[in-house]
C-alpha cells in the first residue's frame, strides 16, 4: 500500500516534470519561429529595397545582383522557389561578378587586371540589362506575395 502510494507520487511527479519540459520546448520552438520570421522579414525588406534601386538605376545591376543573390540564399522558407530557374538573368550576372575582388582586394590588384574585370562586368550589365530588369520585376512581385 505504501509502495503503491510512493509509485503514484513518483509517476505524478514525472508527469508534471514531463509536462513542464514539453511547455518549455513549445516556447523555445515559438521563439525560434519568431526569430526566423523577423530575419526573413528583414531579408525581404532588403531585397525589395535593392531591387527597387536597380529599377530606378540607383544601384549598378552587378552590385544589385550580387547583393540580392546572397539575400535570397539566406532566406529560410519552406516554399522558396529555385532562384536559378526563377531569376536566370540575375543568376548570370551574379555568376559573372561573384569572384571579382572588392574593397581592399581590389586595391591590391594590378590596374590593368581591374580594368579588364570592369570591362567584363560592364559588358555583362549591358548584355543582360533587359533580362535582369525583367527578373527584378518578377522578384518584386514574388516578394509582395511571400513577405
Amino acid at each position: 500500500m505504501i509502495a503503491f502510494g510512493l509509485a503514484t507520487l513518483l509517476v505524478a511527479g514525472l508527469a508534471l516534470y514531463l509536462g513542464r519540459l514539453l511547455r518549455m520546448l513549445q516556447q523555445q520552438k515559438q521563439q525560434q519561429q519568431a526569430e526566423l520570421q523577423k530575419k526573413n522579414s528583414y531579408l525581404f525588406e532588403s531585397i525589395d529595397l535593392i531591387a527597387r534601386a536597380m529599377q530606378e538605376e540607383q544601384c549598378e545591376l552587378s552590385e544589385g545582383a550580387l547583393r540580392i543573390w546572397v539575400l535570397l540564399d539566406h532566406l529560410q522558407l519552406t516554399n522558396k522557389p529555385d532562384a536559378k530557374s526563377s531569376y536566370p538573368a540575375l543568376f548570370q550576372m551574379y555568376d559573372v561578378v561573384k569572384d571579382m575582388p572588392t574593397h581592399q582586394a581590389r586595391k591590391e590588384r594590378d590596374k590593368k587586371e581591374i580594368r579588364h574585370l570592369d570591362h567584363i562586368r560592364q559588358q555583362a550589365e549591358i548584355n543582360l540589362k533587359d533580362a535582369i530588369l525583367q527578373d527584378v520585376s518578377h522578384l518584386l512581385d514574388w516578394v509582395k506575395k511571400a513577405a
